[in-house]
């Protein structure tokens, strides 16, 4: 897989990479993984030589703090929910962003429980109380893409389109590859009627 560029060198990796455990190792591969699947729309989206924003160095901080602010995340849940406010424009990598919940974990700004092979992050009450006190440099970083042209922020929801329709086709014929080898019909059964039924949702929406 080809590596997206980014700009972030926001907190710098080595200063915690000690504290690092197998979650976060398990997280950070999972994100790139995750990243994987939807690369095609990534690519297509970095091949049009957008101008990337950044946040400045130590803001990251705030920012992947205003990310749990609606409740708590897993690493890629955080990327994935900063590049689509963004529009694509802010995208911080793992190699930013693992770092950075370690340090905010390190200060007790952000709470940690493993569930599975991720780690899920959620704000303290120390962590919102960070977070309400920088709220001017927060509230001054996405006023940078209050501006964005309306096209443009139309194209990159297509574009996320795309990558949802790719990873769902991915979901389904994965995730039933043991029924079809198996020859169970009932799973496959559910699977088509769950299909038909977002089939008729998306029809209400589409359709005049």
């Amino acid at each position: 897989m080809r590596e997206r560029k980014t700009h972030d060198t926001d907190e710098p990796s080595d200063r915690h990479g000690g504290h690092k455990g197998k979650g976060h190792q398990g997280d950070a591969e999972a994100a790139n993984a995750e990243a994987g699947t939807q690369g095609r729309g990534r690519r297509r989206r970095d091949h049009h030589g957008e101008k990337r924003n950044r946040a400045r160095r130590g803001d990251a901080r705030y920012i992947l703090l205003d990310a749990l602010r609606d409740g708590p995340k897993h690493g890629y849940e955080i990327i994935k929910a900063l590049e689509e406010r963004s529009s694509g424009q802010y995208i911080p990598s793992p190699g930013t962003v693992y770092p950075t919940l370690q340090y905010l974990e390190d200060q007790g700004f952000v709470r940690a429980t493993q569930e599975a092979e991720r780690r899920i992050y959620q704000l303290t009450a120390a962590g919102q109380a960070e977070l309400d006190a920088q709220a001017e440099l927060v509230t001054a970083f996405w006023a940078r893409f209050a501006s964005q042209p309306g096209t443009d922020a139309t194209q990159h929801e297509v574009s996320f389109l795309q990558d949802e329709l790719e990873h769902l086709n991915r979901i389904v014929w994965s995730g039933l590859r043991s029924a079809i080898d198996q020859g169970q019909q009932e799973p496959i059964r559910r699977v088509r009627s769950a299909v038909e039924e977002c089939q008729k949702q998306i029809r209400a929406i589409i359709v005049p």
